[in-house]
């Protein structure tokens, strides 16, 4: 079974305000299985089939009081957010809301916002709505992960540099465009643990 593992990204004054809470970088991550979405943040978790995603795209920079600390529920359409950072994360759309942010479930969530370290890769991982892969029923991860490494390949050096420097990969300009894609592929070992 393939299981894709994004970190965190973690801001100093970030990792103070959680850590009370039980959020520090072993207990905070999303997980993409063959079948599964499961974002950790500390004791919250959100679980859902992979089916259940309708779309992701790259959002931020966020004002601070709006996610630093525990979770965060927009009060416009229910969204919730798990942050470790101000600057980048990926918004999550659900076809049917999710649980999260109470044990019983009595609130549910569209959207979930998660600001991991590999924010771009996360949502063309999830983001099957933009290729038209939702006709075809239920993706696995590895079949995503083939997808998102299809597009890395189809990027310029150029593109592909800049996403790294983006992502605080250094020494990116000496690299050829294969170790530049496999250094940002979502399998590769910044983002599996």
């Amino acid at each position: 079974m393939a299981e894709i593992v994004f970190p965190f990204r973690f801001h100093p004054a970030f990792r103070v305000a959680v850590a009370p809470l039980g959020v520090q970088p072993s207990s905070a991550r999303v997980v993409v299985a063959d079948d599964a979405l499961v974002a950790r943040f500390g004791p919250w978790v959100v679980r859902t089939a992979l089916d259940n995603v309708a779309g992701a795209e790259v959002g931020g920079p966020y004002a601070w009081p709006k996610v630093i600390g525990p979770p965060h529920l927009s009060f416009a359409d229910r969204g919730l957010t798990f942050a470790t950072n101000p600057e980048r994360g990926v918004c999550i759309r659900f076809h049917r809301s999710v649980r999260g942010i109470d044990p019983l479930g009595w609130l549910r969530h569209p959207s979930l916002t998660v600001t991991v370290a590999d924010a771009p890769a996360l949502a063309e991982l999830l983001d099957r709505d933009a290729h038209g892969d939702l006709a075809r029923g239920p993706a696995t991860a590895e079949e995503l992960l083939s997808e998102t490494e299809d597009e890395l390949s189809s990027l310029t050096a150029a593109e592909l540099r800049e996403r790294a420097r983006e992502q605080g990969l250094s020494g990116v300009s000496r690299l050829s465009k294969r170790e530049l894609v496999e250094a940002l592929e979502p399998g590769s070992d910044s983002t599996r643990t």
